[in-house]
């Protein structure tokens, strides 16, 4: 993967298009209890949101290719408003860019990209071989629960690259798909997340082999990651 240079600037985005109308954000008050975020129409808020929060939403990034330094992107709190400038809902794309310049704007954003080797797992068969079955054209299921002590994954038509991304939550790193096999498939998964938590369910790796027929292998792999060139926290207004 070739680096290449974003630079942001506000003067080169902002545009009718690509900017918010109006931005209202001041610093959250301690403590920080939560932080959320919504969208509403034309409307969009943050509470006690930090930088790093919304440079993974600018961008639709993961937090592990978002460095924490400087160290108050991911402790510096903030409660901000957005008003889109046109009557209808922004796609998602267009929301991004606005966020990029809004980022640009007030928070004097500017970063590139560059491929980072980090520590991954590889998602690959296992040796006894997988256990996957065919896809259930005739259902729609698809979806996470978590609750304390267990994670389930159910799917009735899926691909083995959205597990992955799905996995990465609870792996703790990066989880690429590198078993080769294409198409959807049906799927359940249900296992303990937490080393710390009791449940009568397995972890992540040994529920994998025995109900998918699938592991996960430590890899290196370079990983498209923002650097972040220059920041400073948003005047309050």
């Amino acid at each position: 993967m070739r680096a290449f240079i974003l630079l942001i600037a506000a003067a080169s985005l902002a545009s009718a298009q690509q900017a918010f109308e109006a931005v209202s954000i001041k610093p959250h008050p301690d403590p920080v209890y939560v932080s959320r975020s919504s969208t509403s129409g034309t409307y969009a808020t943050w509470e006690a949101g930090t930088l790093r929060d919304l440079i993974t939403e600018a961008w639709n990034l993961k937090y592990y290719q978002v460095p924490d330094r400087p160290s108050w992107i991911a402790s510096a709190h903030f409660d901000i408003s957005a008003r889109s400038p046109d009557a209808a809902e922004p796609s998602k794309e267009a929301f991004r860019q606005m966020l990029q310049t809004m980022l640009a704007d007030r928070f004097h954003l500017r970063v590139h990209f560059e491929p980072k080797e980090i520590p991954v797992y590889a998602l690959v068969i296992a040796n006894s071989g997988h256990k996957l079955k065919p896809p259930d054209r005739n259902s729609r299921i698809a979806g996470t629960s978590a609750g304390s002590g267990k994670i389930e994954i159910t799917a009735s038509h899926d691909t083995l690259l959205k597990l992955a991304d799905q996995l990465s939550n609870s792996a703790g790193r990066p989880v690429l798909d590198k078993t080769g096999l294409n198409g959807v498939f049906a799927l359940q998964l249900q296992f303990n997340p937490s080393t710390t938590t009791e449940s009568d369910l397995p972890s992540l790796p040994t529920a994998l082999q025995d109900q998918l027929g699938l592991r996960l292998e430590p890899q290196n792999a370079p990983i498209e990651t923002i650097v972040i060139d220059s920041a400073e926290r948003a005047t309050p207004n």
